[in-house]
């Protein structure tokens, strides 16, 4: 897998998590309502916990072998394809604080976020190795960029968005369903017969 291949799928595998109608999505709609600048500011205090976490897994990754990096795959294509479920069965969720200290609550406090990176974000990252730490500043900066454009866009129209209500939010669910699909079977193939 060359660099630019290894950042689309970052890219299309972070947006089926940051564009899933959960926690976070409510703490941004309902910061929006009051800023429409505050999307980056709840992605900021999602980062501060996002980052260091980001890092100590790439740490974990480095420790990894052929064998348990297959396994992990598998564990993060189960785990996608978990959420995918999660995401047609649907979710609500309800919030009430500030941008900063949503991004960061919504963050730690999420389980299905954890339950994400020790899954699919490791594997993520474990392949981000083989760039070295440019791979790992590339991973990162790819990350980011995809929370920082969607919550930002999110807060920025939230009365819309919130105007449109279930019929806009079960086309979130579709859209992030169908990704973590596809990249959940990705992984399960690249696991279970291929090379990770």
């Amino acid at each position: 897998m060359d660099i630019l291949a290894f950042v689309l799928m970052v890219i299309f595998i972070s947006l089926s998590g940051v564009m899933a109608p959960g926690p976070l999505f409510a703490a941004t709609l309902a910061e929006g309502r009051k800023n429409p600048f505050s999307g980056f500011i709840v992605s900021t205090g999602h980062a501060v916990v996002e980052i260091p976490l980001i890092l100590a897994l790439y740490a974990f990754g480095l420790t990894l072998n052929s064998l348990e990096r297959k396994f992990l795959a598998i564990a993060g294509g189960i785990v996608m394809l978990y959420l995918a479920y999660s995401e047609v069965k649907g979710s609500e969720s309800e919030y009430k604080g500030g941008s900063l200290f949503a991004g960061a609550a919504m963050t730690a406090l999420n389980p299905y976020f954890i339950m994400w990176w020790l899954t699919v974000g490791l594997t993520l990252i474990t392949k981000s190795i083989e760039f070295g730490i440019f791979g790992l500043i590339v991973f990162i900066l790819a990350h980011e960029v995809c929370d920082y454009v969607w919550l930002g866009f999110v807060a920025a129209f939230s009365g819309k968005i919130a105007k449109a209500g279930k019929k806009l939010q079960d086309v979130l669910r579709i859209t992030s369903a169908s990704l973590l699909l596809f990249f959940g079977a990705v992984f399960l193939y690249a696991g279970l017969v291929g090379k990770i």
